[in-house]
């Protein structure tokens, strides 16, 4: 009897549902969904790490970790939104602390990782990951920090950077289609890089629905939203979330 070839390895390349932990993976073939900078609370000019989330052909998310003096070598390398191939890399278990994404094990790169850029990737990767919330259900999720939150919802308004902690913060609020409002606020380098003019000048058209990923739950009176280094955010996205509540208004 011959032995069944897993149909990973006739890809080419492993998928990400069959990553076993340790270091003996083939390579697999991800897009870059979302990398970033994964610095200190109490001072954001120092950086801990790098997170990253990977996707496959199969829509299964991952995800890694590049830690010092790693960084350095592929900070320079990784493009969000670009696929790879990756090889000689480490999957572990998952941190137990802000996890990006429903994934018990997550990927690990060392000093002899390596990434090849495919310039011709498959168009059945992914551009976003998430797992959304409904605003209901944050309450149950204040002061957790084993994962991250997902969140939809249509702007409905936006503050000005103001100076506050030693850092800067924005306020955007969104609303579902109930019209409860939620407060995301953006710390620091996420509050600055907000595309806030563009999206007040969208609005005066056509509503403008944004999903953030990658906050926190925070309950200091109202519930709302933190986001810091992790958080991203995808405004009027091609995804059938985002047509779902736009056809809903």
């Amino acid at each position: 009897m011959s032995a069944r070839v897993p149909r990973s390895y006739e890809m080419g390349h492993t998928l990400l549902s069959d990553l076993s932990l340790g270091d003996d993976n083939e390579r697999i073939c991800v897009r870059v969904s979302r990398f970033w900078a994964f610095c200190d609370q109490k001072d954001d000019d120092k950086i801990l790490h790098f997170g990253l989330v990977l996707i496959d052909e199969k829509g299964t998310s991952i995800a890694a970790q590049i830690y010092p003096p790693c960084d350095e070598i592929f900070r320079p390398i990784i493009t969000e939104g670009k696929v790879y191939y990756i090889k000689y890399f480490r999957v572990r278990k998952c941190n137990r602390q802000y996890k990006p994404v429903d994934n018990c094990m997550s990927i690990y790169f060392t000093r002899w990782t390596k990434l090849e850029e495919r310039v011709d990737p498959p168009a059945e990767i992914p551009l976003y990951t998430y797992s959304l919330s409904p605003f209901g259900g944050l309450r149950s999720r204040v002061g957790k920090k084993d994962s991250f939150t997902d969140i939809i919802g249509i702007i409905t308004q936006l503050s000005p950077v103001t100076p506050l902690q030693g850092t800067v913060k924005r306020s955007v609020f969104i609303r579902n289609t109930d019209n409860a409002i939620l407060n995301v606020a953006l710390w620091g380098e996420r509050a600055t890089s907000f595309p806030a003019d563009e999206v007040f000048v969208a609005g005066q058209k056509e509503p403008q629905i944004v999903i953030f990923v990658g906050t926190l739950v925070k309950g200091y009176g109202d519930v709302s939203l933190s986001g810091n280094s992790a958080c991203k955010w995808y405004i009027n996205a091609d995804t059938p979330e985002v047509i779902s509540l736009r056809n809903s208004i």
